[in-house]
């Protein structure tokens, strides 16, 4: 576990060093339809090859305590892709890709890969959960096996609630109030204005 915890301090401060953790006067959208003056930047932070494999190695590790045998799961996200294939190389699992619109060309499919065994799907960075629902269900539709998904980080516990409902656990690294704690000492004192305001302790 103090590993584990090691782990998740050397993300902290990742997000911290690659300025992914975003805190501005004009309010971002959401891809879940809402606005936050906070955004973890993600596509920044992820393209860099080394923190690529920090976040594949510590989700190994968080699945580890839960499930031996899987089959990791990309979603249609734009950073999902890139960690499954990163999970899949260091520990050797298959993979499987779902993406939310069938193709237009060629076999016209949704999902690629063998639905065999638990699957997990994995993201990088979680508001709501229905990426991650989305693909459980296509793959629980075709007869899969998906209890587990896991991600990076966590806006708040809304994600974890609604893939709880549906019979899923939802695994985290860490989550934004936990993040802001941490960078706590060096925000401003508008961003730590703006973190209270959204994220009251």
């Amino acid at each position: 576990m103090a590993d584990l915890d090691k782990l998740k301090q050397e993300y902290i401060e990742a997000l911290h060093k690659t300025e992914a953790l975003m805190i501005k006067e004009e309010p971002f959208d959401l891809h879940s339809g809402g606005k936050s003056h906070i955004y973890l930047n993600h596509r920044m932070f992820l393209s860099r090859y080394n923190y690529i494999e920090l976040i594949a190695r510590i989700y190994l590790r968080l699945l580890a305590s839960v499930v031996k045998h899987y089959r990791v799961c990309a979603v249609d996200s734009v950073m999902s892709p890139i960690l499954v294939g990163a999970m899949s190389v260091l520990e050797k699992k298959d993979i499987v890709v779902v993406k939310s619109m069938k193709s237009e060309h060629g076999v016209r499919e949704d999902i690629y890969g063998r639905i065999a065994g638990e699957i997990v799907v994995v993201d990088d960075m979680s508001s709501t959960g229905d990426t991650l629902l989305e693909a459980a269900r296509k793959i629980r539709d075709k007869g899969g096996l998906v209890r587990y998904a896991v991600v990076s980080a966590c806006r708040d516990q809304r994600a974890h609630e609604n893939l709880s409902r549906e019979k899923l656990e939802l695994l985290s690294i860490t989550n934004f109030r936990e993040i802001m704690d941490y960078l706590k000492p060096r925000l401003n004192p508008r961003e730590k204005e703006l973190v209270e305001r959204e994220f009251p302790e």
